[in-house]
Formats: structure tokens, sequence, C-alpha cells
């Protein structure tokens, strides 16, 4: 297969990465405007760089044969950059969130339908061994009838980024899709995934910290479901010490997850089950995984576990929309 690659910072090169340790890859194409002044990575002349992306689009794609993308550029980019290669008839692997607002999301899922193209949205959490578990649990009943469900994660956005200043990233500003509501985005499609869709939610964001920031570093989000049970979502640019846990609360029993810690523990009754199985934990692999889910989405004509209206409803639940 060979593959575009548009966006080359940190998740574009670890996407690079990861496609060169997959047999079935024979090219891999990288549209960016920074190349590396070396390679990081044993490519053995399986990677080009395109630094102009009209260029790509315009002519070069016309000769070049590309079984998927993936768009890994700045959040204010993903739609537009999104609808120019489906409109080309090219499979789309987008980084989360799939942009930083709900204009032309519509565009481009008319054209994903109308090209019949494969969409998937790169919510990589939801590959992970101790959320594929929370979900096995609660749909065996393991504790019963859920009755709440508390998400916290939080990091101190300065400490995100080793050696970059804050304050010139992409999170640091709103109008290129900056804010921790859209950076920790994962944290609402897991729920969906774990839980279903909310029938109804309010949610709050604001700046409340002295970062030099114009966007959010403050987000709460309050979902109800159909049985009455309650979500509740915190996320922050606030935490020196990083934080990523669920609790999930039923009639018979209790789950409770530490991602940081590594530490899981399922609470039955008189039973207490601790789990520490750092296979539970390897969030390196759930970026292979969801390639290889996409390709063989692809290979096998079926739907991605993520779709764009997966992607699209995310979005709607950052902020007070109907879905």
């Amino acid at each position: 297969m060979q593959v575009l690659v548009v966006g080359y910072g940190s998740i574009g090169k670890r996407h690079v990465k990861n496609l060169l340790n997959l047999d079935n890859i024979e090219k891999i194409t990288v549209c960016s405007k920074i190349k590396p002044i070396q390679k990081e990575v044993n490519d053995n002349g399986k990677v080009d760089f395109v630094e102009s992306f009209d260029y790509l689009i315009n002519y070069q794609s016309l000769h070049l044969p590309v079984d998927f993308a993936i768009i890994a550029n700045e959040t204010y980019k993903h739609v537009d950059t999104a609808i120019l290669l489906a409109e080309r008839g090219i499979h789309l692997f987008i980084e989360k969130p799939i942009s930083h607002n709900l204009e032309r999301v519509e565009i481009l899922k008319e054209v994903a339908d109308l090209k019949k193209l494969k969409i998937f949205v790169a919510y990589n959490l939801r590959f992970l061994g101790a959320i594929q578990k929370i979900k096995y649990e609660l749909d065996r009943g393991a504790i019963g009838q859920p009755y709440f469900a508390q998400i916290e994660v939080g990091q101190y956005l300065p400490n995100w980024r080793p050696n970059t200043d804050y304050r010139k990233s992409y999170s640091a500003d709103s109008m290129r899709g900056g804010g921790v509501s859209l950076d920790l985005s994962h944290e609402v499609d897991y729920m969906c995934y774990l839980f279903g869709m909310p029938k109804s939610w309010k949610t709050f964001k604001t700046k409340v910290s002295t970062l030099e920031i114009n966007s959010d570093d403050l987000f709460e989000g309050i979902y109800q479901f159909d049985n009455g049970f309650i979500c509740n979502i915190h996320m922050d640019y606030l935490q020196e010490i990083k934080k990523r846990t669920l609790r999930v609360v039923g009639s018979e029993g209790t789950i409770s997850l530490d991602m940081v810690g590594k530490h899981m523990e399922i609470a039955d009754g008189n039973k207490r089950q601790c789990l520490n199985d750092e296979s539970l934990f390897d969030t390196e692999r759930t970026y292979i995984d969801e390639l290889c889910h996409f390709i063989d989405a692809i290979k096998n004509d079926n739907s991605p576990l993520i779709s764009l209206d997966n992607g699209i409803t995310t979005l709607k639940l950052l902020e007070d929309k109907c879905v």
C-alpha cells in the first residue's frame, strides 16, 4: 500500500515510524514544510517529502497512487485538507479532533458518501486494553446498572512538549484548534464508546489560569443518559501532576481506572480485582492497532470503528449542540 501523510509534527512522525514497521506499506509520501535535517528512522528509501500541498493535489497526486491518507496537520486545517483529498477518492485517517468547529464538516460527509470512502477518526484510546476491558465488564453487567461516572484528565500545558514554548503551540491558540476541550476530547469519545449516546448535556469552557494562551484551559461537561445515568467529564491544562482517571459506580459494584498510574480495580460485592498488567496500559500499541484496524477496514470493505459521524458527534458533545 502507498500512504500520504499530511503534517510532520509529533503525531505525524509517530505515524510514519509505525507505518514503516508494517510489512504491507510500500511507499510513504510526507507533505510538510518541515523536512528533517537528517533521517530520524531507517526508511529503506520508502519515504519521500513534498513541501507544497497545493502542488501535491494539483499535479503529483494524479501520478501518485495513494491507498489512503493520514491527516495530521494542525486541527484547523483538517477539514479543508480532508475535503480536497476526498474529492480525489482517497480514504482518510484523520487525527482527532476532526476540526476546531463544525463548519464544513457536512461538506466532507457529503463528498465521502458520494465517493464511498472510508474515514477513520483517530481516537486511539478506544484501542487501549484497559478501556476495552471496561467495555467488556460493563456489557456483561459486572457492576449492575451504572449510576454515575466521573472522568478526569489534566496536565500542565507548559510541561506537555519538552523543549518547546507552549505559548507558540497550537494548543495555546483557539483559532488554530487549541484548547483543552479539543486537545483532550478522547474522553468524550470513549464516554460514548462505553456508555452510548447521552440524551442531554451541559458544557462549560473557560480560561482561569495565568497561562499565556487565548484558548480554554478548563472544561466541564455533564452528560445525562436515557436511564438517568450521569457522566461528568473534567479536563484541564492546569495540573502539574498528570492525571487521567475514570470511575464508574453501579448498583452492584465499582470500576476505577488510573491510566497514568497503570492501575485498574473492579469491585464487585465482596470481591475486589486489581489489574496492573502492562498490556492493559500499552498506549504505544494503540497507535499501531488503529492503523492496522483502518487498513483492514479498507481491504475488507468494513466500516471503521470510529467513523466521521462519531467524530462529528464528539465535536457536538463539546458544545451545547443537539445531535
